[in-house]
């Protein structure tokens, strides 16, 4: 499976420095892979922290109060402080051509310095030999699909009765099939009109040790014009938009009598921000290529890929995401989404990309190349 699996014995250890920094990722062969890994902000070239963590075999850390992310191995570190240009190595403050700043949930530095300026004081693994081939922990092999609301809690319901919950059943259903016929084992959170709590949830996807976690939902809003689909990931939302839709989606916990919230102590907090943060890199690749097929695929608008605080998400112990596949409250979308040819139409898009993540994940070692 493609997450690495960690106890509570582990999570303790990691409280021992700060929760909250990107987990380093699997470290790659090549330097160039840090110039593979580059995007584009605002017109400048960036690289997270975290690929450069992975490529070093250095450890990060975050502190949430000064906005700083340490990159660490041994004894020499850089501290790099999000919103200002300068990065103090071993203590030493030097200038940066541009400003560390967020990126998707994560810190990122100016690209020019990630790859010329770090080499000049920390050194790479030293690997020789051919590249190991692929092997079974880079293989996707088994998905949950989780169709959200169901029974007493009907989600989001449209201007001429369409209810969400029955509409992203059907949905559901659809992406298991074609994705079955592609020789991928699918998990079905719910396969029938029945509530299933939120915890539930993520206990069905946590017990069928799943590769990963894809919830379907259909969006709401009071402005009638509002349109388009979006894929989330769980990380902090970042805009009145997707404050609004973590609000509403999160709003069905009063259907739920095991009460996620009542199990959510300090520690286990902790503890599940750890998890995030172990996943959220594939997480965010994952509602890339999602949001990608759809746009190619379908008429509908694409709204991007965007962060929010899901609770249906909070749980699953994997890389998880969140479809969010039109307005039910558009009467155009809601049309839309009452035809199954568009369903199938949506359902195969959601399924392509996720076929398309599962083979350049697994061609590529696990995005190490």
């Amino acid at each position: 499976m493609i997450t690495r699996r960690v106890t509570l014995a582990i999570f303790a250890a990691f409280l021992l420095f700060a929760a909250g920094c990107a987990t380093a990722p699997r470290h790659g062969t090549l330097r160039g892979a840090l110039s593979a890994q580059a995007v584009n902000i605002d017109g400048k070239s960036y690289i997270p922290l975290t690929l450069i963590a992975g490529y070093y075999q250095a450890k990060c850390e975050w502190d949430p109060v000064a906005r700083r992310a340490d990159l660490i191995k041994g004894n020499k570190t850089f501290a790099f402080y999000v919103g200002v240009d300068y990065v103090a190595i071993n203590g030493k403050p030097e200038k940066m051509a541009s400003s560390a700043v967020f990126y998707e949930g994560l810190v990122a530095i100016p690209a020019d310095f990630a790859i010329e300026e770090i080499s000049k004081v920390l050194s790479p693994p030293r690997i020789t030999g051919p590249r190991p081939p692929v092997t079974q922990k880079y293989m996707i092999r088994k998905i949950v699909i989780d169709p959200g609301h169901g029974g007493n809690d009907p989600g989001a319901i449209g201007r001429t009765g369409l209810k969400e919950k029955d509409l992203v059943l059907d949905i559901g259903k659809r992406v298991k099939e074609q994705l079955t016929e592609n020789g991928v084992d699918v998990v079905m959170t719910r396969d029938r009109d029945r509530f299933i709590p939120l915890e539930k949830r993520s206990q069905i996807a946590n017990e069928s040790d799943a590769d990963f976690f894809v919830s379907i939902h259909a969006n709401s809003a009071r402005l009638k014009g509002a349109r388009g689909f979006e894929v989330y990931y769980l990380s902090t939302a970042v805009d009145d938009n997707a404050r609004a839709v973590e609000a509403a989606e999160n709003s069905f916990l009063k259907f739920d009598d095991s009460s996620f919230q009542r199990h959510n102590t300090d520690l286990e907090a902790t503890l599940w921000d750890l998890v995030y943060t172990e996943n959220r890199q594939e997480s965010v690749e994952l509602a890339k290529y999602i949001a990608k097929a759809v746009d190619g695929s379908t008429s509908l608008h694409n709204r991007g890929v965007k962060s929010a605080r899901f609770y249906v998400l909070r749980g699953s112990q994997m890389p998880s995401v969140l479809v969010e596949v039109g307005f039910i409250s558009n009467p155009a979308e809601e049309k839309n989404l009452k035809d199954p040819a568009y369903r199938q139409a949506v359902a195969a898009a959601i399924t392509k990309g996720i076929l398309n993540y599962k083979s350049v994940y697994e061609s590529s070692n696990g995005f190490t190349q």
